[in-house]
């Protein structure tokens, strides 16, 4: 089976961050079988950001075996739900 990741971008100063912010817990409940990393790009100590090139959040990056398969940024938790459905699908 495939490990799927998702890098979940976000900030304590982003207004749309915090308004997704329930959503996104919904998303990782719903998608439980992957793996989430929630990345605050104010302390991202690991590098996450700059090593896959967000400079937008909230942006979700999502990596099959360590391959980016997808990635959206902005408030649309729609999108995310696709993104999440056909990464698993793939």
């Amino acid at each position: 089976m495939s490990e799927i990741v998702v890098l979940h971008f976000w900030s304590p100063t982003c207004r749309p961050c915090q308004v997704i912010k329930p959503a996104i817990e919904d998303l990782k409940e719903e998608f439980s079988q992957m793996t989430w990393v929630s990345v605050n790009t104010h302390a991202d100590s690991q590098g996450y950001a700059q090593k896959f090139g967000v400079s937008v959040v909230p942006t979700i990056v999502v990596t099959k075996n360590g391959t980016e398969v997808a990635r959206h940024s902005g408030s649309s938790i729609g999108i995310y739900y696709t993104i999440l459905r056909k990464a698993l699908a793939a």
